[in-house]
């Protein structure tokens, strides 16, 4: 974790209300923020740290560079005491360091990223055993594959973000016409494939709702 520290002062006279501070996780884009496999679910949404009668505040964040996918910042909003906003800076913070905002540069989201370094590759499909109850589940990834020895009879999607896209890669074995039931909040998906070592691949969008809606029918496929 990291120990951020700031002050608010006001030019005009010393009076005790500064105003207040807001702090947001940005630039994680379609995925969902995680540390160790585990979602950030928490640190999407805007914290508000009290701000002192002396216009000092604290607060503790995940180190960016602890955080996947890569790049993320955070953002520091000022706002005066009618909620306008004064000042919004961003930030990146690097895991197991504190950091007193009176004397940290702020960082640049426009700036290009330094030459010659790779993009972060992430495996984002699961492979998940066999299971007629199985669990999608969206903190930790966006496809999934699932080999039928048997029927599915009810699974379970959990954590989609909206926006997000969502495949599913549905395999029979080598005898092939399992049947495979969709979770009850999968919308319009199409009929898989019943052929022996048939493929059914197809992606959805989560929206508000926790629903997932198709992009484009399934395609199927033999191997």
């Amino acid at each position: 974790m990291c120990t951020i520290t700031g002050t608010l002062q006001s030019i005009v006279d010393e009076q005790a209300n500064q105003g207040t501070v807001e702090v947001a996780l940005c630039n994680y884009g379609a995925q969902v923020p995680r540390i160790d496999g585990a979602g950030l679910g928490a640190l999407i949404t805007d914290r508000s740290p009290a701000v002192a009668d002396d216009g000092s505040f604290s607060f503790t964040v995940e180190g960016n560079d602890h955080i996947l996918p890569a790049n993320t910042y955070y953002t520091v909003t000022v706002k005066d005491d009618n909620g306008d906003i004064v000042q919004c800076n961003a930030y990146q913070f690097t895991e197991g360091s504190d950091y007193d905002l009176n004397e940290t540069e702020p960082f640049d989201p426009s700036d290009a990223p330094p030459p010659g370094i790779p993009p972060l590759l992430e495996n984002l499909l699961e492979s998940l055993p066999f299971s007629s109850t199985p669990v999608f589940d969206g903190a930790m990834f966006q496809g999934w594959e699932i080999l039928l020895t048997g029927d599915v009879t009810g699974g379970t999607i959990a954590n989609m973000q909206p926006g997000n896209l969502y495949t599913f890669i549905i395999v029979q074995d080598g005898t092939g016409g399992h049947r495979f039931t969709w979770p009850f909040n999968v919308f319009n998906a199409s009929p898989i494939n019943p052929d022996p070592n048939g493929y059914t691949i197809q992606t959805f969008v989560a929206d508000e709702f926790s629903h997932l809606l198709p992009i484009s029918a399934a395609t199927w496929m033999t191997l």
